[in-house]
């Protein structure tokens, strides 16, 4: 009879089999490790593959092997009517038997050590920035790109949506599996639903870098804005934002934030656009609650689920994930002159072209430029003719700026997810600041007056403007018979085309 190297247990198809895939899986799983370790920078799939997908068929070829050898075993058992002879028993004195013990020790410290490194990775890889962002690639990508050129934009995606701790990465984990299953079927929203109702509490995240009790107590803020009519087109404001003082003064934009002050507040949609209820609890312990006209609240208070203490994110909102509205990005394209402001209509048209809705990246990327050359050929064909240059550069800018902001296939773009911070396009700040939320008797109001959060230092036309550091009253660059002081900015300003 011809020896063998292994028990006859493992000489069958099944284990055949498996050793021929754990094999192969290991060859290629030894290239890829070295491909990780050696090369530098990885590359995204080939961790994932290398510490996600290869590793499993890696253990169901072992298991193959450990299956096939078992069934086998049965199999020799049930055709003996003396039992005894196959009984499980380790004789060491047999060369079959030394080849096992050795190949599964061996071959069992391969795997542990590979999987530990394996696990490592694997958590190192589904916590990069590459797999959140990049991973689920149409789904992702409006926030992935907006984060990128965010303030956060070196700040691991973790870092805000998990935060330390292993209670919340497993919830993370347990609601990624979710989102996977809904990226494979297609059932994801489009747009991705905001806000996120499960995110941690800020000072969990955010507030570990940024220190609530060192608060700046001015910021300096100077914009640019190019007018549609009269002779002077661009009218400057600059601001000095008053961020906040220390604990002790609860004043400025931040005394929302104070460490001995506190907001609470009830929204009446998803989005929390519409607050009519709003609690502040002072210092001292004091309640005061403040409600809207029209208030669903104003005769009960709101049940317990829908109250939410106020805290960064109710404001800062889109802090790594902002979709720029077209007036800004048009704005600061002309400040920066990567659109030549001297081109008769140029702000019209520019905004029209990005406040457009397409049907998909592409066919925004195709029309833009023909729209606008189509629309001077017909308006100003000889300035055209003259300074077709201009135009085609102002088409690549527009171009540019739409691949960045806005994201057709996913229905995302700046008024699908309003920015809070300020209140010039979307109700923000005037959510509650908008003059109506009073006390139920009457005798508060929580305060529109604009120089509690900023003071206007300079305003005017370009080269003319006028200045004081005490303080200016705002004027309107274009005359309405001061229709806007009964009325909020965002009631006009949509952010979008004419």
């Amino acid at each position: 009879m011809t020896s063998r190297r292994f028990s006859r247990y493992f000489y069958n198809p099944v284990s055949y089999l498996g050793a021929l895939l754990a094999l192969l899986v290991f060859i290629v799983e030894i290239f890829l490790f070295a491909l990780d370790m050696f090369v530098g920078e990885g590359n995204l799939y080939i961790g994932i593959l290398t510490y996600c997908i290869l590793p499993i068929f890696l253990i169901i070829g072992l298991l193959m092997i450990a299956a096939g050898a078992i069934v086998q075993r049965i199999r020799y058992v049930r055709g003996q009517t003396d039992l005894r002879i196959h009984a499980f028993h380790i004789d060491l004195s047999l060369p079959s038997h030394q080849n096992t013990l050795i190949v599964f020790f061996v071959g069992t410290a391969i795997l542990i050590i590979m999987t530990l490194i394996g696990s490592y990775k694997a958590y190192h890889y589904t916590e990069s920035v590459q797999f959140c962002g990049t991973m689920c690639h149409e789904v992702m990508r409006p926030e992935h790109t907006a984060y990128l050129k965010s303030p956060h934009g070196r700040v691991a995606c973790v870092e805000c949506h998990i935060g330390s701790g292993a209670n919340w990465y497993v919830k993370s984990k347990m609601s990624g599996a979710r989102q996977v299953l809904r990226t494979i079927a297609k059932s994801y929203e489009r747009p991705i639903k905001t806000p996120v109702d499960n995110l941690r509490p800020a000072e969990q995240t955010c507030q570990q870098c940024h220190w609530p009790e060192k608060l700046h107590a001015i910021r300096d803020l100077k914009r640019s804005y190019y007018l549609t009519e009269g002779d002077d087109r661009e009218w400057v404001v600059r601001m000095q934002m008053n961020v906040g003082g220390d604990k002790d003064s609860a004043a400025g934009v931040h005394a929302h934030m104070n460490v001995d002050h506190e907001i609470y507040y009830a929204a009446e949609d998803a989005r929390r656009q519409k607050i009519t209820w709003v609690k502040s609890v002072d210092k001292d312990g004091t309640e005061r609650i403040y409600v809207s006209p029209g208030s669903k609240y104003r005769d009960a208070p709101p049940p317990a689920d829908k109250v939410r203490k106020m805290d960064c994110i109710d404001c800062h909102n889109r802090p790594s994930h902002r979709f720029e509205a077209p007036y800004r990005l048009v704005n600061d394209a002309l400040r920066q002159g990567r659109i030549d402001p001297s081109i008769p209509d140029i702000k019209e048209r520019a905004l029209k072209a990005l406040d457009k809705e397409y049907d998909s990246t592409a066919e925004a990327l195709e029309s833009i430029p023909s729209d606008l050359r189509a629309y001077y050929e017909k308006k100003h064909p000889d300035y055209l003719r003259e300074h077709s240059g201009a135009i085609d550069t102002a088409a690549e800018t527009l171009k540019r700026l739409y691949q960045n902001d806005f994201f057709p296939e996913m229905k995302a773009r700046w008024d699908t997810h309003p920015d809070n911070i300020g209140h010039l396009t979307t109700p923000g700040c005037f959510r509650c600041h908008g003059g109506e939320h009073r006390t139920l008797d009457g005798a508060r109001t929580i305060t529109k007056d604009c120089k509690a959060c900023h003071t206007i230092v300079e305003q005017g036309p370009a080269g003319r403007t006028e200045r004081s550091l005490d303080g200016l009253d705002f004027i309107h660059p274009v005359d309405d018979d001061n229709g806007w002081k009964e009325m909020n900015c965002h009631d006009c300003h949509t952010g979008g085309g004419p």
